[in-house]
């Protein structure tokens, strides 16, 4: 069963040309990498772009629209270009209804319709699903824009505690989904990456080929099965947020689609993520995600366990910010019929400065160190270890009407 056609998104999409806001960014870079060959272009290496894509690069063409109908609902379109070479060079990352009820005795709820991201990054908190601290996401959040998107239907319930008297609010979360089966292929076959692209719901990761990463479709149904997710944020006197998720896609991990060439991942998790802010401009930000996939081909089950953790801190001074991260990741292939298994142990320091001028530049530099032994590489007769490095230098205009 295929996501909705991109027609039927941009048919939905055409009243916003009309009416409403309308959001454009260009992002573009100047690279200096030494990485492996990217697993976009059917290697192995962690980073988004590599030593053969120094200089000027795109970093993000973004446009979006937003209308609201009334004063309760909302309809939001997001579309992004991320480079020439991709399956469809420019396309969704986004696309859903919001109805917002008027908040009643201290209650506040939503419900979202559509393709969106679920709330587990603690770090995108801008535009487009952007992270405002960095270039690069975590390796956590850099799986969750490659891997998962709720195409389904999401409800909140928050309890406004602050409006009350109290120190805190409290916020519960539960969606339905479908079209996420393939979740789980490349934390499993790639392993963990860093990096800020967000697969596109009609896009595909890597370039046909017999690579690890082969033209891989992400947002596919392929066993019927809905997938759930259930969470709770607890928020006090709005500097410190906790959050709490649990995922599971539900897949059937036997079943095969041959038009993807992919089973369905059995793919759950649990993250647990907490953003504390001061008044004097500092945040930090930690998150931990753990977790299993599962298929079940005809040699048995194949049973990866991956994890990941990262620390960030951040200072804001007027229009400049300072951000400092550091990641660590691992996959273990704990039950396997491939000898030898695909696992991985890895780390990253990542550190950046930004400037925003106005409304509609901003300028960023960043510099990331990735360190990682991952077994498969020795299938492409590479050494297990890798030592990646990359400085990036981002340009970005916005405009909204």
């Amino acid at each position: 069963m295929r996501v909705p056609t991109a027609l039927s998104l941009a048919l939905l999409a055409a009243p916003c040309l009309a009416e409403g806001q309308l959001e454009l960014s260009v992002d573009l870079r100047l690279i200096a990498a030494d990485g492996r060959s990217s697993y976009l272009d059917s290697g192995l290496g962690k980073l988004r772009f590599d030593e053969d894509h120094d200089g000027l690069q795109i970093g993000r063409l973004r446009a979006a629209w937003s209308r609201p109908f009334g004063e309760r609902l909302n309809l939001h379109i997001d579309a992004s270009l991320w480079r020439l070479e991709d399956h469809n060079a420019l396309d969704f990352t986004e696309a859903y209804l919001e109805f917002r009820p008027y908040p009643s005795d201290g209650w506040r709820s939503r419900i979202r319709f559509g393709a969106f991201y679920a709330p587990i990054s603690l770090e995108h908190r801008a535009a487009g699903w952007t992270n405002p601290y960095l270039i690069s996401s975590s390796a956590i959040n850099t799986w969750v824009g490659d891997e998962l998107r709720t195409i389904g239907a999401e409800y909140s319930l928050d309890w406004l505690g602050t409006r009350s008297g109290h120190d805190f609010d409290l916020g519960l979360v539960a969606a339905v989904y479908l079209y996420n089966d393939p979740a789980g292929i490349l934390v499993a076959s790639r392993g963990w990456a860093l990096h800020d692209r967000q697969t596109t719901l009609f896009g595909r990761v890597g370039e046909s080929g017999d690579g690890f990463v082969a033209n891989r479709v992400l947002f596919e149904e392929i066993d019927d099965r809905p997938g759930y997710y259930v969470g709770v944020n607890l928020r006090y006197l709005d500097r410190v947020d906790f959050r709490y998720m649990h995922y599971d896609n539900r897949a059937d991990p036997a079943r095969f689609d041959p038009g993807i060439n992919d089973f369905a991942w059995l793919t759950s998790f649990d993250s647990i993520g907490v953003r504390a802010e001061t008044a004097g401009g500092w945040t930090f930000i930690g998150q931990w995600l753990g977790g299993e996939t599962i298929i079940e081909p005809d040699s048995g089950y194949e049973v990866w366990e991956f994890s990941s953790v990262f620390a960030m801190l951040s200072k804001a001074i007027g229009k400049h910010r300072i951000s400092f991260r550091a990641d660590w990741f691992d996959t273990d292939h704990v039950r396997t019929s491939w000898p030898p298994g695909l696992e991985e142990t890895g780390n990253a320091l990542t550190a950046g400065y930004s400037y925003e001028r106005d409304q509609h530049w901003n300028f960023a530099v960043e510099a990331m160190q990735v360190e990682s032994d991952f077994s498969g590489r020795s299938f492409i007769g590479e050494p297990t270890t890798a030592d990646e490095r990359i400085l990036q230098l981002q340009l970005r205009y916005a405009l909204s009407r």
